[in-house]
């Protein structure tokens, strides 16, 4: 019996077990995990392949208009900005990803930014290893109850943030163009103009995809019309804000600090001039990551390549054709 070819570009899990649980059942499959570093070699391994996971490669149209029989592209992340969906579109491959598998780890993240930086909790760890006993170093610092937390997007992690800010009294508003006030009933998030959210807001909470629309959506003119003083978290990807922009309104004070898990570049170079802002506290991609989510993740995607491979609809399309 011939056998479905299930390519996986490259991977960083310590395990790739998970993937194995869910394959090992299906009799007519074929899983190849493969550390593909250039174009050449990964048109070369996908392109008579029945599936394709991918984790961070970039899957381009040149890449997806070579493929032969593909019959799903899944990557096992939140975010697709390394696949051309339009490609995939035109060659009626269904992208899917897994949009519903750290939603309590990000938006704890995000909480976990949130009060930290409202706090300046890394100048008070580090002055107490300095042996110095003063809580007075972070002054002047305020109450976050009855202040406002306005979300730039409120999908599902979003309106779990929303919840908990709620639980410490926090007035919780919202942006997102493509809601309507009724899709959030029942939630206590209010929503409004992005201007209107920016300027009312103490803290601002990132929770939108990352693509050619959204690109440096947060730049120099957004950061402008945010309230002076403001703090801003990113839990969601690097690419939405002008780190450079960001830098610059915090130093000249216009932003009181931001609470960053994600940047354009990551790592983080040494120089990087973030480093050298007490008000920013930086985490390295850290807000997804638990056991039980990487193992949720990991068999998430493999059942929809499954879904695929079969002629099912994926659970999480992205594309549509």
């Amino acid at each position: 019996m011939k056998k479905f070819r299930i390519v996986l570009t490259d991977y960083m899990y310590e395990t790739l077990q998970p993937f194995y649980d869910v394959y090992d059942k299906e009799p007519d499959v074929e899983f190849v995990p493969m550390q593909l570093t250039s174009k050449k070699d990964i048109m070369r391994e996908t392109e008579f392949a029945d599936a394709v996971m991918v984790h961070f490669q970039q899957l381009d149209s040149d890449i997806i208009g070579n493929l032969k029989n593909c019959k799903i592209i899944a990557r096992s992340a939140v975010g697709v900005d390394n696949i051309d969906l339009e490609a995939a579109s035109r060659a009626k491959i269904p992208v899917a990803n897994v949009p519903d598998y750290c939603i309590e780890e990000v938006s704890n993240h995000a909480i976990l930014l949130l009060l930290a930086c409202a706090k300046r909790l890394n100048i008070l760890e580090r002055t107490v290893k300095e042996g110095k006993w003063d809580y007075s170093v972070t002054k002047p610092v305020h109450a976050i109850r009855g202040r406002t937390l306005g979300l730039l997007g409120a999908g599902n992690i979003a309106c779990c943030v929303a919840k908990k800010a709620q639980a410490f009294g926090m007035k919780v508003i919202a942006s997102d163009p493509g809601l309507r006030q009724e899709q959030l009933e029942g939630r206590g998030i209010t929503l409004v103009s992005q201007n209107e959210m920016l300027a009312q807001s103490d803290f601002v909470s990132i929770h939108a995809p990352l693509n050619r629309h959204t690109q440096r959506l947060v730049n120099a003119d957004f950061l402008s019309r945010m309230k002076r003083g403001a703090i801003l978290i990113n839990t969601a990807r690097g690419g939405l804000v002008d780190e450079s922009a960001l830098y610059d309104a915090i130093k000249n004070g216009q932003l009181g600090g931001a609470g960053l898990d994600v940047l354009t570049q990551e790592s983080i170079s040494l120089d990087d001039p973030l480093l050298t802002l007490e008000n920013v506290i930086l985490t390295p991609h850290a807000a997804w990551y638990t056991e039980e989510a990487m193992y949720t993740l990991l068999t998430s995607a493999a059942a929809e390549v499954i879904r695929g491979l079969h002629g099912q609809t994926p659970k999480h399309q992205v594309n549509r054709f």
